[in-house]
């Protein structure tokens, strides 16, 4: 399953995601995506990678289409929504970024259930709670920019404790507008 994480900063948010799946205590890969950009919004996701997929290009598929029906970004509300009834269909984790009406950067965090948490950091996965408990300990008064440093150092510790989570990562960050 390995782990994913949403930090808010100062400016905005970090999404961040490894890319380990294992099977059985094997590692089957260390390149699966997990994370996915929808124009001015961002996912990651938690699973097996046959239902990542599905959940982001679902995800992608409905942003696409509300964007051209309504000609606007989709904004966190909706966005959180999408992706709550899409986790709860493929049974993954997420965790989902966009900005609000004040074009704040906002995240969600998003269950298997589609049950949703809004907080300044959120960890999903196998590693969630090993991930927790360094994101307590980050100072989110630094600029989004300086996200990369502090992210892969949390992981590389989370890979130590959490053997389905790998210290290769993806990041992703949103400014607010």
């Amino acid at each position: 399953m390995g782990t994913v994480v949403g930090v808010r900063f100062s400016d905005g948010i970090a999404l961040a995601a490894d890319k380990r799946t294992t099977s059985g205590g094997v590692v089957r890969s260390k390149n699966v995506e997990k994370l996915f950009e929808y124009d001015a919004a961002g996912a990651v996701a938690a699973g097996e990678p046959s239902a990542i997929g599905t959940f982001s290009r679902k995800l992608d598929t409905e942003t696409r289409r509300r964007q051209t029906e309504q000609g606007t970004t989709i904004r966190i509300e909706p966005l959180s929504r999408l992706a709550s009834d899409l986790a709860a269909e493929t049974d993954v984790e997420a965790v989902v970024a966009a900005r609000d009406e004040d074009l704040v950067a906002q995240i969600r965090a998003i269950d298997r259930s589609g049950g949703e948490l809004t907080e300044e950091i959120v960890a999903q996965g196998t590693g969630a709670e090993f991930a927790l408990g360094q994101l307590e300990g980050v100072d989110r008064k630094k600029q989004v920019r300086e996200a990369n440093g502090i992210l892969e150092s949390i992981f590389e510790s989370v890979a130590e404790r959490d053997t389905e989570t790998g210290k290769e990562i993806e990041i992703w960050t949103l400014e607010d507008g």
